[in-house]
């Protein structure tokens, strides 16, 4: 694999010739990682979980869980807001140029698009990924510009829902 690698990146710069390295291996990516911190504070990778680049933003909210004082019906309010998020989702994906690609992560969480056109897109994750026995969901806003790498970080600080998980 090692040595297929590097095949792949001397054709890439012969390719290249004096336009330079950056511009042939950086040309609209989007890469990212995905983890949160389990209960003993360690970090947990979203391992092998699917990641999609969509062209417009989608209406989520769990605020109306939060006051619940009972835990179960927080909990159950919480999946609901989950199953809606998801099947928002679901809708909108037959529409014409609102999926633009889909990944999956790798087992440390990471995970890329390339050739992405310039333009700004929303990273979404969404139901039924899991990580640690958790529900998680983001959707982070991503502006990709011509010969740059943009660079996504999903993490407890972005989360769009509340991550979730019974007890």
């Amino acid at each position: 694999m090692f040595k297929n690698m590097i095949t792949i990146l001397i054709v890439m710069l012969t390719l290249a010739g004096s336009a330079g390295i950056s511009q042939a291996l950086a040309d609209q990516w989007i890469v990212g990682s995905m983890s949160i911190r389990n209960d003993a504070g360690q970090n947990v990778y979203g391992e092998y979980l699917s990641v999609f680049l969509v062209n417009e933003k989608s209406p989520v909210s769990a605020e109306k869980c939060l006051g619940e004082a009972d835990h179960q019906r927080k909990v159950d309010c919480i999946n609901n807001c989950h199953l809606d998020f998801y099947k928002r989702f679901q809708q909108k994906q037959q529409q014409a140029g609102y999926l633009i690609a889909q990944t999956v992560t790798s087992t440390t969480g990471n995970f890329a698009f390339l050739n992405v056109p310039p333009g700004t897109y929303y990273v979404l994750v969404k139901f039924p990924a899991m990580i640690d026995g958790y529900k998680v969901a983001w959707q982070a806003r991503v502006i990709v510009t011509p010969g740059r790498i943009s660079v996504v970080t999903l993490d407890e600080s972005n989360l769009v829902l509340p991550k979730n998980r019974r007890r």
